[in-house]
């Protein structure tokens, strides 16, 4: 075999492997409802403004990755929450799917309604996001976040 077609065939075998590897997972997939039961109570602790709480459920490489381009550590963010000078009032996903790239790497995906309150100052906004999860010892831990506003209507 010519070495353009061994390539060729590792390339569409990967691509494969990595589309079905990445791929929404079945409705009764098991994984999904332990993913979305994690951010359930990740935001039930941040709109409690509970960090201990909080703290089992990320991971220790936590970077979170806010709207307005700051990040935060999990130390950082633990601290955010606990200073509470950023307080999360309300946080109601709107939106929701997850898809896993590996077995303990979930991709949650959605738009969420939330209320914030900075300093006093009080704001809503809806927000697109991706987060990513990792199995760590049995748990799914929250690893990173990116959110977005999403672009105004025409």
């Amino acid at each position: 075999m010519s070495r353009m077609v061994c390539v060729a065939a590792g390339w569409m075998i990967t691509t494969s492997w990595l589309g079905a590897a990445i791929a929404a997972p079945g409705e009764d997939d098991p994984r999904v409802a332990l993913v979305l039961a994690a951010d359930d109570a990740r935001i039930a602790a941040m709109t409690a403004a509970d960090s201990v709480a909080l703290e089992p459920l990320l991971s220790a490489d936590l970077r979170y990755s806010h709207s307005n381009g700051s990040v935060d550590t999990r130390d950082s963010f633990l601290e955010l929450i606990r200073g509470k000078a950023t307080r999360y009032v309300a946080y109601r996903p709107v939106e929701r799917g997850v898809r896993f790239a590996s077995p303990d790497i979930a991709l949650e995906h959605g738009r969420a309604e939330v209320v914030l309150e900075k300093n006093g100052v009080r704001t809503e906004a809806t927000f697109l996001f991706l987060a990513v999860w990792r199995l760590e010892e049995g748990s799914w831990r929250f690893l990173e976040w990116q959110s977005a506003r999403p672009p105004a209507a025409p």
